[in-house]
Order: C-alpha cells, then structure tokens, then sequence
C-alpha cells in the first residue's frame, strides 16, 4: 500500500479549477503501466514460457467425395489471427485492468492465466475502444484480428465479458491464438 500511495502521490496535475464555492477540484494523471500494474496486477498472472507448436502429424484424412472437395476448396480450413477484438457494444461493459472473457457455459476464454506478466506490466491485459473500425485497426491487434461479440457482462463491474461458445471454440482451437493472447493482443470496445 506505501508503494501505490507514493506512486499516486508523484502523479502529475492536470487540471486546477477553482470553484465558485471555495472549493477546489484537481484532476490528477499518472499511468496505470509499469510499476503501478506490477503492484496492483493479481498475482497469479504469471510470466509465461514460449509457447512451443506441436508439428501435425503426417496421416492424411480420408478424402472427401468430387462434389464435396469442391465446396470445402473455396474455404480455408484454419485462419490464424493475429489478436482478438471482442465487441461490447450495448453491454454497458466497463474497463478494468484485469477484465476476463468467458464463454456460455462459464469457461474462462481470456484473463489472467492466459497472459505473461511482462505484457500485462508494460501495456494491460487489454486495451480499450468507442469504435470498432478503430479497435480492429489498432496496433496491438495487428492486420487481421478475429472480432467476436459479446453476449452479456458478469462479474464486478461488469468488467467480463461472455462470448459464444463457437466464438470461444475458434479461440480454442489453435496454439498460434495461445500465443497472441499471452502477448494481450486483445481490444475490447466499449460504449
């Protein structure tokens, strides 16, 4: 608690306004990465390992009839994607350092087990959107980020969010998601 009072403490004025009843209100600033994030993050956000790809291995499924090879040849069977855009639009969802996405059946999808530590401290678990052009854009989720809607807000502060259960199976189903997870690619936009 001494270290977040000092920190809080050596935060910078931004605003000074002087009411008309004596009073006097500061807006104060300081950023909630670094140093702050590493006291206040919960502790069982852990620094992660490199996450390692299991090689396939080489049996090849049975092949499927002419007329069926034709309709799965347009569409490629996994796409990799570079974050996660979760869209919370509606769901009066609220920003919190340490937000979770679950999936219908109460399934955590993302949250604290799922990032390495070091992303966490330097950037959040998350970052924030009022739109979702600018969500999927952003840097942090990269060029082709999978975008999934949200259901419904729980928790304290209605700060997790659940998603589908087929949302949160495309987010299952790949090491290379595991990977863009534990670096907190992830944008969640918000009214």
């Amino acid at each position: 608690m001494a270290k977040v009072s000092g920190m809080v403490k050596g935060a910078q004025i931004v605003k000074q306004e002087y009411l008309s009843d004596g009073t006097v209100e500061v807006t104060m600033q300081m950023s909630l990465h670094g140093g702050f994030a590493q006291l206040v993050l919960p502790q069982e956000i852990k620094q992660i390992e490199p996450i390692k790809l299991v090689p396939s291995l080489s049996v090849e499924p049975p092949k499927p009839s002419p007329a069926i090879a034709s309709k799965t040849a347009e569409k490629p069977t996994s796409e990799i994607y570079t974050g996660l855009v979760v869209n919370a639009i509606g769901l009066n969802a609220r920003p919190a350092m340490s937000p979770k996405i679950i999936d219908e059946n109460g399934q955590e999808v993302y949250g604290s087990a799922f990032v390495s530590r070091e992303y966490a401290v330097q950037q959040g678990m998350s970052g924030y959107a009022k739109d979702i052009t600018a969500a999927q854009s952003n840097p942090r989720v990269t060029n082709n980020p999978l975008t999934v809607k949200g259901l419904k807000t729980e928790g304290p502060g209605n700060a997790d969010i659940v998603i589908s259960n087929a949302d949160a199976f495309k987010l299952r189903s790949a090491s290379e998601h595991l990977s863009f997870m534990k670096k907190c690619r992830v944008m969640i936009v918000v009214d």
